[in-house]
């Protein structure tokens, strides 16, 4: 099976239409892709600098076919859940969005997306596939089983829970910390990062 669009074709889909309940709940919300030269260079500083956030993460996933049949495919790699661990520590909660759709012109036809939790990992990447054919499809793990999906206030409630109210530098610090070469000294490397990245959410929040 072949992916047939990339992460960041995903992510002009997956974006807006979280960022609309994001700024449902909380009146306003900024999707960043981050650079520490840019987002997080000392002139952002200056200008955000008096700001607080609340951050969430959200990878996008793409979709795989044969190119035939109904099913398409999916993939949680377990990078993300070491990722989405140690974002947890610094008050980061991550999920995942995946489109399943069978072509880039199903993206934007009111396509069937299932937002997913990054949850631990055992070191194995989470396979999943998802029947078109059927009326109400949901993704299959490869047991067989369900695979858990998030509504959009499932979603608030996350973070709710789990986003800490950062100022500005301090979101920007972690953001790059999480995107660094390496996280702490008895971390795994994340120079893999380079292929995985998120789109961050900033969400202005009160001091």
């Amino acid at each position: 099976m072949i992916s047939f669009f990339s992460e960041r074709t995903a992510e002009y889909a997956l974006v807006p239409k979280l960022q609309k309940q994001l700024e449902i709940a909380y009146g306003a919300a900024y999707p960043i892709y981050y650079w520490k030269t840019r987002e997080g260079n000392s002139v952002s500083s200056r200008i955000h600098g008096g700001n607080s956030v609340k951050v969430l993460a959200m990878f996008a996933r793409r979709p795989k076919s044969y190119g035939e049949g109904s099913l398409v495919f999916g993939k949680i790699n377990a990078r993300l859940a070491e990722f989405a661990n140690a974002a947890r520590s610094l008050g980061i909660p991550t999920i995942a969005g995946f489109p399943a759709v069978d072509s880039i012109g199903g993206l934007y036809t009111n396509p069937t997306i299932f937002w997913l939790p990054i949850e631990m990992s055992d070191g194995d990447d989470c396979h999943f596939q998802v029947d078109l054919s059927v009326t109400d499809p949901v993704p299959i793990n490869s047991d067989g089983s369900v695979i858990q999906t998030l509504t959009f206030d499932e979603i608030i409630r996350i973070v709710e829970r789990q986003s800490l109210i950062h100022s500005w530098d301090i979101a920007m610090k972690h953001i790059s910390m999480l995107r660094a070469e390496r996280f702490q000294p008895d971390w795994h490397w994340f120079s893999w990062f380079s292929g995985y990245k998120p789109v961050y959410f900033l969400i202005p929040t009160p001091c």
